[in-house]
C-alpha cells in the first residue's frame, strides 16, 4: 500500500503548485494600491449554516474611482479587523480586477506542499519493488482510474470553460462604489457573536500555544543534545532485522517495529527492538540495516538512518515553532480586535 502515499503526495503538490501559479498569473501586470477593510460579508454562499465571514476592503483605482474587493477567503472569524490597512493589487488597464495582497495563499500552497512531500518521502522509504508491490500498484491505480472515469462530466469541461468557471468560484469580487449596495453584508449580530466567542477562546488558547511551543522547543533541544552526544561516542557496524514486532493500539491500526540483531566487537549476538513502529512496516524480516551502539554500553544501540537520526528532535522543534507562530498570530491577531473594538466605541 505504499503507492498510496505516492498518490497522495503528488495529489497534494499538485494541488500546491496550481494555487501558487493560480497567484502569481493573478499578481501579473497588477500594481499595488493601500487599501482599508470597511467591514465583512458573507461571500458568494450567502448562508446561515456554516456561515464564512470575508473581508472587505476599500481603494481608490488607478481611475481615481473608488471600489471594493470582498475577499476570496472567508472563516468562521473575520480574518482581519476594521480600518486594518491592506494592500490589493490592482490590474493598471482595468481597475475592476483586482486580488488582496495576503501571505495566507502561499502559507497555504507551502502547507499542502510540505504535506505532498512528506508523503512522496514516507513512500520512498516504505516502497520495495517486488511482485507484490507491483501488483498492488496496478491495482490500486487502475482502482484509482475507474473512480475518476466514473465521476467524470459527461461533457467535460474546456480550459477556457475551467477557467471562467475557477474565476467565478474562487476569485475576489469587486464592486465599484454604485454596485456597493450588492455586497451581501454580514450581519452584525452573528459578526459580534462569532469575535466574542473567538476572544473567549484565545484567552485560553494563546497561553497554551506559547507554554506548549516552548515546551516542545526546550524538549526538541534536549532531545537533539541527546542524540548528538550518542552520536560522537557511537560504534558502527551492520546488522540484520530478524523480527517484525507488532504493536497493538486501542485507537488505531496496529504498528510494527524491526527487532535487529548484530554482533559487538568480542562476537557475543545482541538484540534490540526499533523506537519507531509504523503501519506498513519501513523495514523486512531479513533485511540488513547499519547499526550504531554505545562503546560504553552494547545494549543501548539504535538503525542508522543518517540525517534522519535527529528526526525526533526535528519534529519536535518544528511542532513547537509552528506554536509559538500560531500564538503570535492569534495574539496579534486578537489585539487588533481589541483596538477596533476601541476605536469604534
Amino acid at each position: 500500500m505504499a503507492v498510496l502515499f505516492l498518490l497522495v503526495g503528488l495529489v497534494f503538490i499538485a494541488v500546491a503548485a496550481a494555487i501558487i501559479v493560480s497567484d502569481v498569473r493573478a499578481r501579473h501586470g497588477t500594481e499595488s494600491v493601500p487599501a482599508k477593510v470597511i467591514g465583512f460579508s458573507n461571500g458568494r454562499m450567502n448562508s446561515i449554516k456554516g456561515q464564512s465571514f470575508h473581508s472587505v476592503a476599500e481603494y481608490v483605482g488607478p481611475d481615481g474611482r473608488t471600489y471594493y474587493i470582498e475577499g476570496a477567503i472567508g472563516s468562521s472569524v473575520p480574518l482581519h479587523a476594521i480600518g486594518d490597512a491592506v494592500t490589493v493589487l490592482v490590474n493598471r488597464t482595468q481597475p475592476e480586477h483586482a486580488v488582496m495582497k495576503s501571505a495566507l495563499t502561499w502559507t497555504l500552497a507551502c502547507i499542502l506542499g510540505l504535506i505532498g512531500l512528506a508523503a512522496v518521502f514516507a513512500f520512498w522509504m516504505t516502497f520495495e519493488a517486488n511482485l507484490y508491490s507491483a501488483i498492488t500498484a496496478v491495482v490500486v491505480m487502475g482502482g484509482l482510474g475507474f473512480k475518476v472515469k466514473k465521476a467524470w462530466r459527461s461533457k467535460p469541461l474546456s480550459m477556457l470553460e475551467w477557467q471562467e468557471y475557477r474565476k467565478r468560484i474562487f476569485s475576489p469580487r469587486v464592486f465599484p462604489a454604485e454596485s456597493k449596495e450588492q455586497i451581501s453584508w454580514a450581519d452584525p449580530i452573528r459578526l459580534d457573536a462569532a469575535v466574542a466567542t473567538y476572544e473567549k477562546s484565545q484567552r485560553f488558547a494563546v497561553p497554551f500555544l506559547f507554554i506548549a511551543g516552548l515546551g516542545l522547543v526546550v524538549a526538541g533541544h534536549h532531545f537533539y543534545v541527546k542524540t548528538n552526544a550518542f552520536l560522537e561516542n557511537a560504534q558502527h557496524m551492520s546488522g540484520r532485522v530478524i523480527e517484525l514486532r507488532e504493536k497493538h493500539s486501542s485507537d488505531g491500526p496496529s504498528t510494527y517495529a524491526a527487532v535487529v540483531e548484530y554482533e559487538d566487537p568480542t562476537g557475543q549476538k545482541r538484540e534490540f527492538v526499533d523506537s519507531f513502529s509504523s503501519s506498513p512496516p519501513w523495514y523486512r524480516t531479513g533485511q540488513t540495516v547499519g547499526v550504531l551502539y554505545s562503546g560504553d554500553n552494547p545494549d543501548e544501540a539504535h538503525i542508522d538512518r543518517g540525517r534522519l537520526n535527529y528526526w525526533f528532535p526535528a519534529l519536535l522543534g518544528s511542532l513547537g515553532a509552528l506554536f509559538i507562530m500560531l500564538g503570535y498570530h492569534s495574539s496579534k491577531r486578537r489585539r487588533g480586535w481589541r483596538q477596533s473594538e476601541n476605536a469604534r466605541s
